[in-house]
């Protein structure tokens, strides 16, 4: 049986499982470029040749096992991309059978002085407390390759590995192969659907972009490939990724300067027209002269109306709770506490929506986590099935609610225990809860600096109402 989540319940898990993973003991496994690095040779990179395939064809490589079922298998060593997983597709979730793996980071700055326990516990929600005291213990958890207490005190630059035994991975949405928009010779631009991450992160390995791209034949098993962006695991739309060293330095270098022109969609509670009615008027910005004979509302601090019937959004945003990743916004500066970063949106009305609701265009300027729905929610217009955010959780027909994986407690024992007995490590699945498969957001376009542009289709949920 499963159990519906309060919103507030769903809301920790699923911000966590989308927390950078960077913060994440299952960080990405040096695939990715660092954003701002200096491009070494970007003459060689081709760009201006891209092939936009017919939508007719995208996604047409769809090898491996896509949509096999078969019975559960036992739980095997994985680590490196070395061994392919085991996938099974049932219902429309593609899930991975179970699989030991080794989680490794270095402690960070953040971590320095305090106990190993109390990071794993505070930082990491993917097991209980319980869990982590127990494989600790186990040594299962070990700390430049030597076993430790729980109580060990961290010091910069040690080495952290975790030898997750069973391994549950949450299962994701599979509507067929992923959608190959164009490609390249250095470039690979995709279609991410709602519900996977791009890279390895919380209770996502093997239910990642990269992975089901290779696993799909989209990409040859050991060709190179890297992520040159962030896109949220409940957001969907268009990843830019490279095959090259070159070009992921340079869309990188891109991204990091703000140089890429993006637009998304968002469908947000409320008639959003409103906001932009006395911008259309008076195509000024607030403050200047016309604005007071505006009929356009007051809006919230740090927000204010421009040219071309748009509401802005500018100040700064900040994580208020490392372990679930929750962002908030602050139109003026906050202080150090949480790392606030500059932020800025632009927000325009696009049509109507069932149910009283908006679909909006966002023209985000920065590419701060969780920007675009930190300023809806500001702006008091939430993404509508957006629970960490200021919106309902809802099992939408498009964006259905899917099963979250519970990892249980039961997972440590081995013959180290008591009775020298393994137990079942899905004793508990039956406790399993429901959870967002996604969010009304969508990546439609992005503009590069030399000129090439990629756009995606309108996702279902942003029909337009006639």
């Amino acid at each position: 049986m499963t159990k519906r989540p309060t919103p507030s319940a769903a809301e920790g898990q699923g911000l966590a499982e989308e927390h950078d993973a960077s913060s994440s003991l299952e960080a990405a496994s040096g695939a990715s470029i660092a954003a701002g690095a200096v491009v070494t040779d970007a003459a060689s990179i081709d760009l201006s040749s891209v092939a936009a395939l017919p939508s007719s064809k995208r996604g047409r490589r769809q090898g491996g096992n896509h949509g096999k079922g078969g019975a559960a298998k036992e739980s095997k060593v994985v680590g490196g991309g070395q061994v392919r997983p085991d996938y099974r597709v049932e219902l429309g979730l593609r899930h991975v059978e179970p699989y030991d793996f080794d989680f490794t980071t270095h402690v960070k700055q953040r971590w320095v002085g305090r106990t190993l326990l109390e990071v794993f516990s505070k930082e990491f929600v993917a097991y209980p407390e319980d869990y982590y005291r127990a494989s600790i213990e186990a040594g299962r958890v070990t700390v430049d390759s030597q076993r430790v207490t729980p109580g060990h005190i961290l010091c910069e630059g040690e080495r952290i590995v975790h030898r997750a035994v069973r391994c549950r991975e949450n299962p994701v949405l599979d509507r067929g192969p992923i959608p190959v928009v164009a490609e390249t010779e250095d470039l690979l631009v995709v279609s991410k659907p709602s519900s996977l991450p791009i890279h390895p992160c919380g209770s996502y390995r093997f239910n990642s972009l990269v992975a089901l791209l290779r696993e799909q034949g989209s990409v040859a098993s050991d060709a190179s490939l890297h992520t040159t962006h962030r896109l949220d695991r409940l957001t969907s739309g268009l990843v830019l990724l490279a095959k090259t060293k070159a070009a992921a330095r340079q869309i990188s270098q891109w991204f990091s300067k703000n140089e890429i022109r993006k637009t998304y969609f968002a469908r947000v509670r409320g008639s959003f027209p409103h906001l932009v009615d006395g911008a259309k008027e008076g195509d000024h910005e607030s403050g200047t002269a016309g604005a007071a004979e505006s009929s356009a509302p007051a809006l919230p601090a740090g927000c204010r109306h421009v040219a071309g019937g748009r509401v802005r959004v500018e100040g700064f945003v900040r994580c208020v709770d490392h372990k679930v990743g929750k962002y908030e916004f602050s139109a003026s500066w906050p202080g150090e506490a949480g790392e606030p970063k500059d932020a800025l949106t632009e927000f325009e009305w696009a049509w109507a929506a069932p149910g009283g609701e908006s679909v909006v265009r966002c023209f985000p300027a920065t590419g701060r986590t969780h920007q675009i729905r930190v300023h809806l929610l500001h702006l008091g217009h939430p993404i509508a099935n957006d629970s960490c955010y200021g919106g309902e959780l809802r099992d939408d027909p498009a964006l259905p609610l899917i099963p979250h994986v519970r990892q249980c407690c039961a997972g440590v024992s081995d013959k180290d225990t008591t009775d020298g007995a393994e137990q079942d490590s899905t004793a508990k699945e039956g406790e399993a809860t429901m959870h967002p498969s996604g969010i009304f957001l969508h990546a439609v376009s992005y503009k590069l600096p030399c000129g090439v542009a990629f756009t995606g289709e309108t996702p279902e949920w942003a029909a337009c109402v006639s």
